[in-house]
């Protein structure tokens, strides 16, 4: 887990996606470390994680975020989660609603995987065992950059293939079978009373703009913001955007004291 910023600042969570760490966040840490606390763990089997029972589930990453804020905060959080880290925030929010003042929503969706996906998954697994971990990095890479990262910024490129391969096949096994298994979040998304920011790449392939109106739409007064030339990993593909984007939320939403 890393942690960043003033101690006393109001606490931010970063929820990466997979199959990366919470190392995706360098730009976000440098743009917000100054005035809020901010809390980024390595989901379990991510990173610098344990790995723990090998048993992997959205619910007990869940129960794993709800530990790290144990340890590190006593007030309610602002969670911030990509794709995956989306994915447990919004299964957290529905579970202890009262751990969060703000959400934002990046890149990711509320419901279940379709039996489709969910066998997309499964041959996601036999590819990871089957070719290793540079295939499934090139193979990765192609779909989740956007095509105006892929050529303009090779040096992204190889940042998140580098994070990839710093992640054994058997966690990465584990977080997609998490999450072909993770339940549909949708129900609770008109429950939600804390200000939420819905944040999606125009190119982004795999949560597409029309998947996160979708989303922003079943949550009251949730405001939906699209990066022009960033696909399934904003913060890291266009940091300046989603940083100004996300402080202009919080400015309104959840202002520091």
């Amino acid at each position: 887990m890393r942690l960043h910023g003033p101690e006393r600042g109001p606490p931010l969570v970063l929820l990466h996606g997979f199959p990366l760490h919470g190392g995706m966040w360098v730009g976000q840490r440098e743009a917000l470390a100054g005035r809020w606390r901010l809390i980024v763990p390595d989901l379990r089997g991510h990173g610098a994680s344990d790995v723990g029972d090998g048993q992997y589930a959205i619910d007990f990453l869940a129960d794993d975020l709800f530990a790290v804020l144990e340890v590190t905060t006593a007030e309610p959080v602002v969670g911030c989660g990509l794709s995956m880290g989306g994915y447990v925030l919004l299964r957290a929010w529905e579970r202890e609603p009262v751990r969060f003042r703000v959400l934002v929503l990046a890149d990711t969706r509320s419901t279940a995987d379709p039996d489709a996906g969910c066998l997309k998954r499964l041959d996601a697994v036999r590819a990871l065992r089957r070719d290793g971990l540079a295939t499934y990095a090139d193979a990765f890479v192609g779909t989740a950059l956007g095509v105006t990262i892929r050529t303009e910024r090779p040096a992204v490129v190889e940042m998140v293939k580098a994070m990839i391969l710093s992640n054994p096949v058997a966690r990465l096994v584990g977080a997609q079978l998490a999450m072909a298994a993770r339940t549909d979040t949708t129900p609770a998304l008109a429950g939600i009373t804390v200000p939420t920011l819905v944040v999606v790449g125009e190119e982004d392939e795999l949560t597409p703009p029309d998947v996160a109106r979708e989303l922003a739409d079943h949550v009251p007064g949730a405001r939906l913001v699209t990066i022009p030339r960033a696909g399934h990993l904003t913060p890291l593909e266009s940091p300046a955007e989603f940083n100004a984007d996300l402080v202009d939320f919080l400015t309104e939403a959840a202002p520091p004291a």
